[in-house]
């Protein structure tokens, strides 16, 4: 079994940087037990012994108030943890070493890794590291995580401290101290005693976690702690014990006891910074105060996040359109070679015209959504992402959020899978679950095929980039709203309060983002992917059989097929019947099919939208293309050109494909319905792999069947009274 270490630490210290440099590609990224919470654990090999490193939540402290906070502390307290590596950012000592004095606490050894020393340097900042590791008890390993500056160093302390040959580990009496340098005095020690004494009693108890760790868990009020207790045959002396406690130290102290420890803790690690760092006396203005005079400018700020977006989006889709047309060219290669090589009959059209198009749909974002993760990495790495946060933040207080909750919105308009993914850097559980059920609202790249083609149809050149534009603006106006009725109604109480941290700027580390795109990407083949797979074969089943078992149709098309290769006609009029034969040979399956059924009976509730004078035969039709949109929205287009047996490639020369040509000359939609459909198109329920990411993100199906009702109720609605507006004005 492996040595298990703790990789711990403030958020922006480098931490993960340094995780990176320890384990390379021996990583493995899950999630915490019951949680969303991002794990990540690594392999690393020494000397021939095997470590595995896990990368805890970057935390400011073990108080256990946040979800990052519950899970490392409950992770730092389990016997299975052998030693801790504390990170800690050189250039703002005295702020890390908070969390410093709590893992001592916890009485295991800790090897401390104080991380951009170049930083440090920089601001002329001098550590006297002999000292530090006297006062703290363990060896101290100055690093540069970005550079892989001191990682052999600090491979080799871990060895010295597992093996017990580091002469600079000291042990601190309990009955003196407690588990290391801090010593609270004689009243918070008293009293951590007494409630150890009662903690004691309980031997399975004290057995899984330290009695010290658990009173002074207690005496702050932790929640994980209480409910630890409350499995205890000895709770009610325990709860007895903590609140005489309580009472005593606010009696004789003047505070609660939570302030009181954190007041010891701040004056201890205060006069440790003093002893072992000297600051210059005149510091100078350091480039991050510069840079954010500018990019955080009242006036300015806002613009310059505007288009550093548009120039991520701008790259991300013109540089991921050419692998998108590989992927793409690839996917109807494969699909045509396992079409002539296969056998006809339904384990090929299976295939061919379910999986390989339904995944393929997936699958040709990829490259879009690796180039915008890159991106998005690269600025969170720089330190820019905090920024455009704390920019966006006063707008986000119009639906009851903050500014973490700008990214995954903005990122939703690209592929909402990543988008909600991104939502699980947001601590606060209710912010990160409105955020999470809103950004579906966000119009993604996937519903724009559906504008394009139905907006081109129905409207001039400019109101038809007029509604294309127009569609995103109400998908953003839309989660605003909804946002904020969320936060009044399901999500009510006090938001959690917001407190951005503004690392300094820093040059981003090639590998760590090369890491990050491909973690994603990992993620969103493996969770979207999986179910993408599952739903297109349902809907290859529904928009198939029976026709597809008729032997009679079978017969007939071959019939025709082999008249049309008889024919003395130039091959390129050949290949063009064939294809024209084939359209309506899919077109007869799909228009009788268990889906047209499906459709033909939810053609009542979509009528008021769709065919609001009841003079269309086949609006049916359209249901059956937005059921198909449920898999993938990219396939709404495709289902269309089926159904109403139409290309959807305009012909040389020709400004219309088939497809807008049947749909503008013989559906019967006027520009008012198409208007209605494409604001249903844009609300009326999230993708499969949307679904699939919001189930496991939210961590229940009940929130991603909420999500899924709630955008047809909500489609639905905004789409009739699109229809009924628009008719009392005298559109048509």
């Amino acid at each position: 079994m492996p040595v298990i270490i703790a990789l711990a630490g403030n958020p922006n210290s480098g931490k993960t940087t340094l995780f990176n440099a320890l384990t390379g590609s021996h990583r493995h990224v899950g999630n915490w037990p019951g949680v969303t919470v991002e794990r990540r654990s690594g392999a690393l090999e020494v000397e021939g012994r095997n470590l595995e490193v896990v990368d805890l939540p970057g935390t400011y402290s073990l108080s256990a108030k946040s979800e990052d906070e519950r899970i490392a502390a409950s992770f730092l307290a389990e016997s299975q943890v052998d030693l801790i590596i504390n990170v800690l950012d050189a250039s703002n000592l005295e702020r890390n070493l908070y969390l410093t004095t709590q893992l001592l606490e916890l009485g295991k050894p800790v090897v401390f890794v104080l991380n951009m020393m170049d930083d440090a340097e920089q601001r002329g900042i001098q550590l006297d590291i002999p000292a530090l590791e006297t006062l703290l008890g363990g060896p101290v390993v100055p690093t540069i995580g970005n550079r892989a500056e001191g990682v052999d160093a600090l491979k080799t302390e871990l060895l010295k401290v597992l093996d017990g040959t580091e002469s600079k580990v000291r042990n601190f009496p309990a009955e003196t101290a407690g588990h290391g340098p801090m010593d609270y005095g004689h009243d918070i020690e008293g009293e951590l005693a007494k409630v150890a004494a009662h903690v004691k009693r309980d031997e399975d108890l004290a057995g899984s976690i330290k009695p010290r760790w658990l009173s002074l868990q207690l005496l702050e009020g932790s929640a994980e702690a209480i409910k630890l207790v409350e499995g205890s045959h000895a709770r009610e002396a325990i709860m007895a014990q903590l609140e005489a406690s309580r009472t005593f130290l606010h009696a004789h102290l003047g505070e609660d006891a939570a302030t009181l420890l954190a007041e010891h803790r701040y004056g201890f690690l205060h006069g440790l910074v003093q002893e072992v760092a000297k600051l210059p006396e005149t510091p100078e203005v350091s480039h991050t105060t510069k840079l954010d005079r500018l990019l955080t400018h009242r006036h300015l700020g806002i613009p310059i996040f505007l288009a550093v977006m548009v120039a991520i989006y701008t790259l991300s889709f013109v540089i991921g359109k050419y692998p998108q047309n590989w992927i793409d060219k690839g996917f109807k290669i494969l699909s045509a070679f396992l079409s002539a090589k296969l056998p006809a009959g339904e384990l090929t059209s299976l295939l061919t015209d379910g999986i390989i198009p339904g995944v393929s749909a997936v699958i040709v974002f990829l490259p879009v959504i690796m180039i915008l993760m890159g991106c998005i990495s690269f600025l969170e790495d720089t330190g820019y992402m905090a920024r455009a946060a704390f920019i966006m933040d006063r707008a986000m207080h119009l639906m009851g959020l903050h500014g973490k909750s700008f990214i995954p919105l903005l990122m939703g308009s690209g592929c909402n899978v990543p988008a909600i993914q991104a939502a699980r850097t947001i601590e606060s559980k209710q912010d990160r679950l409105i955020t999470i059920l809103v950004t579906p609202l966000i119009s993604c790249s996937a519903r724009l095929q559906v504008y394009i083609v139905i907006a081109g149809t129905f409207f001039k050149p400019f109101g038809a980039a007029l509604a294309v534009i127009a569609m995103h603006f109400l998908g953003f106006g839309l989660a605003m709203v909804i946002g904020r009725i969320l936060r009044s109604t399901l999500f009510s109480g006090p938001s959690a309060p917001f407190v951005m941290e503004l690392p300094p700027y820093r040059m981003p580390v090639l590998k760590a983002t090369i890491i990050h795109m491909w973690d994603k990407a990992k993620v969103f083949l493996t969770r979207a992917g999986t179910t993408i797979f599952a739903g297109a074969t349902l809907v290859w089943f529904l928009s198939r059989y029976p026709g597809i078992a008729n032997a009679d149709w079978n017969h007939e098309y071959q019939q025709q097929r082999t008249a049309v290769m008889a024919l003395q006609i130039p091959d390129a009029q050949k290949d063009e019947r064939l294809k024209d034969l084939d359209l309506a040979k899919e077109s007869r399956i799909v228009n009788h099919s268990l889906a047209a059924g499906l459709g033909k009976f939810a053609e009542p509730v979509m009528r008021p939208i769709l065919d609001p004078d009841h003079k269309r035969t086949e609006a049916w039709k359209d249901v059956i293309a937005l059921t198909a949109g449920f898999v993938a929205k990219e396939i709404v287009v495709s289902t269309m050109a089926v159904i109403h047996q139409a290309s959807e490639q305009p012909g040389a020369g020709e400004k219309l494909s088939p497809l807008q040509v049947s749909l503008r000359d013989h559906t019967g939609l006027t520009p008012l319905t198409a208007l209605a459909f494409m604001i249903f198109t844009l609300i009326y329920t999230p993708c499969l792999g949307t679904v699939a990411m919001i189930r496991r993100e939210a961590g229940s199906w009940g929130w991603a069947g909420f999500s899924v009702a709630y955008g047809l109720g909500l489609g639905w609605l905004l789409a009739w009274s699109t229809v009924v507006f628009g008719r009392m004005m005298g559109f048509v």
